[in-house]
């Protein structure tokens, strides 16, 4: 082995030899040995330096939104929620939208291609929501920040929501009228409410602008149960067709009707968009913070 070897080989030798931890002696006693490494934290935090705080905040959310699972209506909904946050992880959410598209200016063409293939005495049910309201329990489980491509650091929280509800729904039967070169939609007769009981459960996130605004975007389901027409069976097919062409869903909350019908969980799926503006201000929150510890 020549001399030029014998760095590369000490150099290889150092590489291969496992690491010992680092320890330091106590100035005080020759036969003390100190570990150098940290203690371990009890409770890692997952992000530091917080940028919004929402414990003791009320959040008050206009907000728009689009139901997608109206197979005979186009739906577009707008209303307002406010939220009262405990601590950072759960809120309290009381909201109301109201559908302001009705009668049959928002039907889909689904229901002039069902219409055309009925006799032009029959009629079609159509449901138009109109008001949801609900009081929702908000659980924020995960926050976190994100730096796309290194240009800016985006603060997020995401959320589930579970609640309770109330909804207004326009039972409309519809008709098909035809001029020989158009054709139009129209209520066969004055559309009827229904009232039903919700439950709502959904996901969500927010993306934080700035300590009192966030943009909100999140989906949620409601869930009822009501009746509907049976036409499952032939027999129930023309009991239910002795009845008229005006009878619907309503007419399964007439004990006397003799209708024959069926149990149903009808639901809605909506997506919302929106904003969030908080109050009272951070550094206010953040001052009580500090006087309670």
């Amino acid at each position: 082995m020549t001399l030029l070897r014998l760095p590369v080989v000490f150099l290889l030798a150092a590489m291969l030899v496992p690491a010992a931890p680092a320890f330091a002696q106590d100035s005080g006693s020759a036969t003390t040995i100190v570990p150098t490494r940290a203690p371990k934290e009890k409770r890692n935090l997952l992000v530091r330096n917080k940028f919004f705080i929402k414990g003791k905040r009320v959040e008050i959310s206009p907000q728009f939104g689009l139901i997608l699972n109206n197979p005979m209506n186009q739906e577009v909904y707008a209303g307002v929620g406010v939220t009262y946050h405990f601590n950072d992880r759960i809120g309290l959410e009381v909201a109301g939208n109201y559908a302001f598209l009705g009668g049959p200016s928002n039907g889909k063409p689904l229901s002039k291609a069902v219409l055309r293939l009925l006799d032009s005495s029959d009629r079609v049910e159509s449901v138009d929501p109109g008001l949801i309201a609900s009081v929702s329990a908000i659980w924020s489980p995960m926050y976190g920040k994100i730096n796309p491509f290194g240009l800016a650091v985006i603060n997020l929280d995401f959320y589930f929501a579970f609640g309770l509800g109330y909804g207004s729904e326009q039972i409309e039967m519809l008709a098909l009228v035809s001029d020989g070169v158009t054709e139009q939609l129209q209520l066969s007769e004055a559309a009827a409410t229904n009232h039903l009981f919700l439950v709502n459960f959904g996901f969500g996130t927010k993306v934080f602008i700035t300590k009192w605004l966030n943009f909100k975007f999140d989906a949620r389901i409601h869930i009822t149960y009501d009746q509907v027409l049976d036409f499952d069976t032939e027999e129930a097919a023309a009991r239910n067709r002795t009845l008229g062409n005006q009878v619907n869903r309503l007419t399964c909350h007439d004990a006397d009707s003799g209708a024959f019908c069926k149990p149903s969980f009808p639901s809605i799926f909506a997506l919302n968009f929106g904003f969030g503006f908080w109050m009272p201000g951070d550094a206010k929150v953040r001052m009580a913070q500090a006087r309670r510890r």
